[in-house]
């Protein structure tokens, strides 16, 4: 992605360095915000958000706790989540009782995937559905965290991943199939 050279040249908010950075880590930045924000305009936004905390807080960045690219996506997921919030495009829906505790998990399989087909039907997706679903499935995250993310209750978080999986079984049964989760 970058190197540590141009790191320390972004602390120093070095005018090329900033440029060089951005120019290799934009399509990685714009991919993550594509997952959770479906205007391409809002997107746009998005992304000079993520840009902007990424260079004002290049200071706090401490290569010995992670990977430049681990910071990034999460600064990146924290501005797309802030901007559905703000936005009001995040609407949850309320948790589902017990008797769905577990629930049925579809997988894409990954040869057979239509990735535009799957990333348009993604977009149409309800967003409380498609963020816990990319924090859940995609970026790795506990019900646990994602409740403290999304501050909401373990239990919604757990109801709109059920939601969601349903979901895609409607509208991309296609490329899906099933395991037991929970």
């Amino acid at each position: 992605m970058v190197n540590t050279l141009i790191i320390q040249a972004c602390k120093q908010k070095e005018h090329q360095a900033l440029k060089q950075c951005y120019e290799a880590c934009a399509p990685y930045v714009y991919t993550i915000i594509k997952n959770y924000i479906h205007n391409t305009e809002d997107r746009k936004d998005v992304l000079q958000e993520a840009f902007a905390h990424i260079f004002n807080s290049m200071e706090r960045y401490d290569e010995e706790k992670g990977s430049f690219k681990t910071w990034i996506a999460q600064i990146t997921i924290n501005q797309s989540i802030n901007f559905l919030k703000k936005n009001n495009k995040l609407s949850l829906l309320t948790p589902l009782g017990p008797e769905h505790e577990k629930e049925e998990l579809n997988l894409i399989e990954s040869e057979k995937i239509d990735k535009k087909a799957l990333e348009r039907c993604m977009a149409k997706m309800p967003s409380g559905y498609r963020t816990v679903f990319n924090l859940y499935m995609i970026d790795g995250y506990a019900h646990d965290e994602i409740a403290s993310i999304l501050e909401v209750s373990s239990q919604t978080s757990r109801s709109q991943l059920s939601r969601a999986l349903k979901w895609l079984k409607v509208h991309y049964p296609k490329h899906l199939k099933s395991v037991t989760y929970g």
